[in-house]
């Protein structure tokens, strides 16, 4: 009997063995699923990252290439500031010569009306003033003739200028459409798709990204497409006068301080300025406008004075030449147009015992050099703009100087394998296991479309002190991933059609990085 029951209770711990490697088999199957759809949800969390950081780098690069761009609009403004200040101090030559000869006929006609007093040195010095009055005057025509023969190569030259400022803003706008291109899923987003999440469905989130790139330049060809998202406190589009006169205002604050007042101080020739006679400036120095009889004369106004300046004592080598700039030159900046006026000054000679004077008339702006500088408009250049917002204050608001969000999105089953299909490990289709006494099952991975989203951030960021707003003058863009705004992602899960995920986070049933709201 003893015999009989070890035969019949031999193999039970087989079976009991069996059913544990079954458990034991499920449960490594079940590990491997689980393992493999963790790491796909990396995987394609990584691909949204990598794609919103892509594109922030994109529009940064972008940003800072139009840093650049708007520096050279500025500079070619500059040197055309500089080509107008050339021909006033040119114009201003020419009337300071003719106001030499004129001056010097009244000196030889004074000496002359005392020659008949058998004094024959005014005979003399009235011959001699002549000779000067005509050096004068052959100083003048020449002077005017070479003026007169560069005028042509002058409106070459601004016009040049004018004509590469609309070349480098169309530049600008075509570098602006690539951008654009790039940030609605160019080569760089279909690399970096194929390259981390290659069975990952990349999801451009073009309306997002492309309206926040719209909504942070102006003067771009897709200016239209800023519209507001609801999170965001978006600027409208500057007028094209506005924008104009930003850019003026750069130019002016780069161009160095010409002084193109007193003739002792400057000098059309190669060896460039000349100083005055220190003797010369301790004497204007010492005159005070209430004691100097020309300042009483113009009713206690000060002018610009300049004694003997070297290219006329060259001519008439002794004696005085004084110019009084009743009116400084006017090179100005605005409107779109550039224009040169020249000054109304009062010159006085004196020369042996004769005296001249001739005041020069000011001309009007040259309106024949007034060519467009940066037209907004249709036919002309312009530049393009940073369209400033207010400062952020969170938790209050996410507008942040209105720089510029970048949002990367990935969909994907995760239960996929490289190549296609399910692992070998599945056991069923449903990723679930029903529970043994009823009707409730364990679900041990989603047999649906998960969804990952990243932002980004195109921010300014000056070297040492950050004391500067955002602008398109400066090179100072870079890029980051930021964290979500919870209305944001909400918003960025909806536009991926995870509904049930902006649900939960609209519900605060769930941390959300940033900001609580």
């Amino acid at each position: 009997m003893r015999s009989s029951f070890r035969a019949r209770s031999r193999g039970q711990v087989l079976v009991m063995a069996c059913l544990t490697f079954l458990l034991l088999a499920l449960t490594l199957m079940a590990s491997f699923s689980i393992s493999h759809s963790v790491h796909e949800r990396v995987r394609i969390q990584s691909a949204a990252d990598q794609q919103a950081f892509s594109i922030a780098v994109i529009e940064a690069r972008g940003f800072n290439t139009l840093a650049y761009m708007n520096r050279a609009i500025a500079g070619a403004i500059v040197a055309e500031l500089s080509l107008h200040a050339w021909r006033a101090i040119a114009g201003r030559d020419v009337s300071m010569y003719q106001a030499g000869f004129i001056s010097f006929l009244m000196v030889a006609a004074m000496e002359f009306a005392q020659c008949p007093k058998f004094q024959i040195q005014h005979c003399i010095h009235g011959i001699q003033a002549l000779r000067i009055a005509f050096k004068y005057n052959s100083k003048h025509r020449s002077t005017k003739s070479d003026l007169e023969g560069k005028d042509n190569q002058w409106k070459e030259a601004v016009k040049g200028f004018s004509d590469m400022i609309k070349d480098i803003y169309k530049d600008e706008q075509d570098m602006l459409d690539k951008v654009k291109d790039e940030v609605n899923g160019g080569m760089t987003l279909q690399m970096v798709q194929r390259n981390t999440a290659p069975n990952a469905s990349m999801e451009k989130f073009e309306d997002y990204n492309t309206v926040n790139l719209a909504c942070a330049v102006e003067g771009s060809k897709f200016d239209d497409k800023c519209k507001a998202l609801d999170w965001k406190q978006a600027t409208g589009v500057s007028a094209a006068s506005t924008r104009t006169g930003i850019m003026e205002q750069a130019a002016l604050a780069a161009r160095m301080p010409l002084n193109i007042g007193r003739m002792g101080s400057r000098s059309l020739s190669a060896d460039g300025y000349h100083s005055m006679d220190p003797i010369s400036d301790q004497l204007l120095a010492s005159v005070s406008p209430e004691s100097d009889p020309l300042s009483l004369m113009l009713g206690g106004f000060d002018p610009d004075i300049s004694n003997n300046p070297d290219n006329m004592m060259d001519i008439q080598s002794e004696g005085g030449y004084r110019e009084i700039s009743i009116m400084a030159e006017d090179i100005s900046l605005g409107n779109n147009r550039i224009s040169a006026s020249e000054p109304i000054s009062f010159v006085l000679v004196n020369w042996k015992h004769g005296n001249g004077f001739f005041i020069t008339n000011g001309s009007a702006p040259n309106s024949s050099g007034s060519y467009e500088g940066v037209p907004c408009n249709g036919s002309g250049g312009c530049f393009i703009n940073y369209r400033m917002g207010q400062k952020s204050n969170p938790p209050d608001d996410d507008s942040d100087w209105n720089q510029p969000a970048t949002y990367g999105g990935m969909k994907q089953d995760l239960r996929s394998i490289q190549g296609g299909g399910k692992g070998a490990w599945e056991i069923e289709g449903k990723g679930e296991v029903q529970m043994v006494g009823g009707d409730k099952s364990f679900k041990y991975v989603s047999d649906g479309q998960a969804f990952a989203v990243a932002k980004g951030k195109t921010y300014f960021h000056q070297l040492g002190d950050w004391n500067v707003a955002p602008n398109f003058f400066d090179p100072f863009w870079r890029a980051k991933l930021h964290p979500f705004l919870r209305k944001e992602m909400g918003a960025a899960l909806d536009q991926l059609g995870d509904s049930k995920g902006a649900e939960t986070i609209r519900n605060n049933q769930t941390a959300v990085e940033g900001w609580k709201r």
